[in-house]
């Protein structure tokens, strides 16, 4: 209980300074781009602590709302606090994440999910994890067909090739590769379907051998 406490004196004590930072920056920024620029910075990292704080009482929400019974994919109680992260942090990939999954999949709400990770996208461009997630939902849901699965597929893909070395789920890869095979079987309406999705099989089996033997940085 003392620490709950705790944080919540620390969440406003930050809040204050943000909103006092805020004020100065207003007051001065026509002085002195330079130190505005460094309220600025010094806000938003204010707003990225507090951000925190407020992911980690909503995790210790999850646990309790699960240790007394409930399902999770009904609680909808702390949907406001995630917008409240995200306003406080854009840049707060966790949040898009369980959000944009909640919304669309559990809650049966696929458009606004799926617009919750599309601006998670936007906001963190070269996070692997949100465009995993983001392709997952797209797939699950099937709210906008195969084309926009591919889509976001090959913008996954395009990260992996960015990123070649640095990315940890390296299965996921193979993943996408599988749920391109599967997209593209179904989708009769394009041309050639059954090729393309032949040819994303064989590119899947061969990841996941290059994976098992230790090649995966190699399969440019």
């Amino acid at each position: 209980m003392k620490n709950r406490y705790f944080q919540y004196v620390l969440a406003v004590f930050f809040l204050f300074i943000a909103v006092v930072s805020g004020r100065i920056a207003g007051e001065t920024a026509w002085e002195n781009e330079a130190a505005s620029e460094a309220v600025s910075t010094g806000a938003g990292e204010i707003g990225g602590i507090f951000a925190d704080i407020l992911w980690l009482q909503l995790d210790r929400y999850h646990h309790i709302w699960m240790y007394q019974g409930n399902e999770w994919m009904t609680a909808t109680d702390y949907l406001p606090q995630l917008w409240l992260i995200i306003k406080l942090d854009p840049t707060f990939a966790e949040a898009y994440i369980d959000g944009g999954y909640h919304l669309a999949i559990n809650l049966g709400h696929p458009e606004e999910g799926l617009r919750l990770l599309q601006e998670g996208v936007r906001q963190c461009p070269d996070n692997e994890r949100l465009l995993w997630e983001r392709l997952v939902v797209q797939w699950q849901s099937y709210y906008y067909g195969p084309r926009t699965i591919q889509e976001a597929a090959w913008d996954y893909l395009a990260l992996v090739k960015k990123k070649r070395g640095q990315i940890v789920d390296t299965w996921n890869e193979a993943n996408t590769s599988l749920i391109l095979e599967l997209t593209f079987e179904d989708d009769t309406l394009r041309h050639n379907h059954i090729a393309i999705s032949e040819r994303y099989s064989e590119r899947r089996e061969f990841l996941r051998f290059a994976n098992r033997n230790g090649l995966w940085t190699q399969t440019r």
